[in-house]
């Protein structure tokens, strides 16, 4: 063999070996591109699709199915409504005894939120009724342990509202869980006052809460799969 014939044949190795790295460059690219592609869709989907944890958040059953009354008694009724919701059924709260407390609550399901770190938003309507002699609204919202021991009261005791009486009004707000989290609770309260003729009416519709890990830790998370993934796959190659 001729020097030329060696030059050209270590030519021709190099080249192939070249060109087998960079189609390993271009395939191990384009997996990892599609891998942080999903990582991004899992990110997006935490955040955006969070599923409503209560169950007959808007009434729509026709009836409490989901939720507990608290207090329920001759003159401190709670009774669904099919219309003049937001926009159907309803429940409406009419409390006429004097220093009391009707109330709705409902906990959500055990290990929906688990641990410290969860971003919980929460979301309701209300529409005012009667307030008279200190009549109030509040609403309460814990993150509580498994045994169902209050943990903290997530954004506190929400309140006192007054909302409209010719239309609905949405509040919503965030917080973060504790450590030891499993569920949720949530309380709606038409309150009165120990004044003589006091009164408390409130509607309720479309009660939302939703849980996702925070941002920080999701993105953690994604760089940990990530990382896993691209040492497999260099082992493999």
């Amino acid at each position: 063999m001729t020097l030329d014939s060696k030059t050209t044949q270590k030519q021709n190795t190099v080249t192939g070996s070249s060109h087998r790295t960079k189609s390993l460059i271009m395939r191990i690219t384009v997996k990892t591109i599609a891998a942080l592609t999903g990582l991004v869709g899992l990110l997006i989907g935490n955040t955006v699709f969070a599923q409503n944890l209560i169950q007959n958040p808007g009434f729509g059953t026709g009836d409490l199915t989901g939720w507990t009354p608290l207090n329920a008694a001759t003159g401190a009724i709670i009774s669904v409504l099919p219309t003049g919701g937001n926009p159907t059924d309803y429940v409406w709260l009419n409390n006429s005894l004097e220093a009391y407390n009707l109330a709705l609550s409902q906990s959500t399901p055990n290990g929906s939120v688990v641990g410290a770190g969860v971003v919980v938003n929460y979301s309701f309507d209300l529409l005012g009724g009667n307030q008279a002699a200190g009549g109030v609204d509040f609403i309460h919202i814990f993150d509580e342990a498994a045994n169902g021991a209050v943990l903290s009261q997530g954004p506190g005791l929400l309140g006192p509202y007054f909302p409209p009486t010719t239309s609905w009004t949405t509040y919503s707000g965030s917080f973060t869980t504790m450590a030891g989290s499993d569920h949720l609770y949530i309380e709606f309260d038409a309150t009165t006052g120990a004044n003589s003729g006091s009164m408390d009416q409130m509607g309720i519709d479309n009660v939302i809460l939703t849980a996702a890990p925070e941002p920080t830790t999701l993105c953690l998370a994604a760089v940990g799969l990530l990382g896993v993934w691209t040492l497999r796959r260099g082992r493999k190659a």
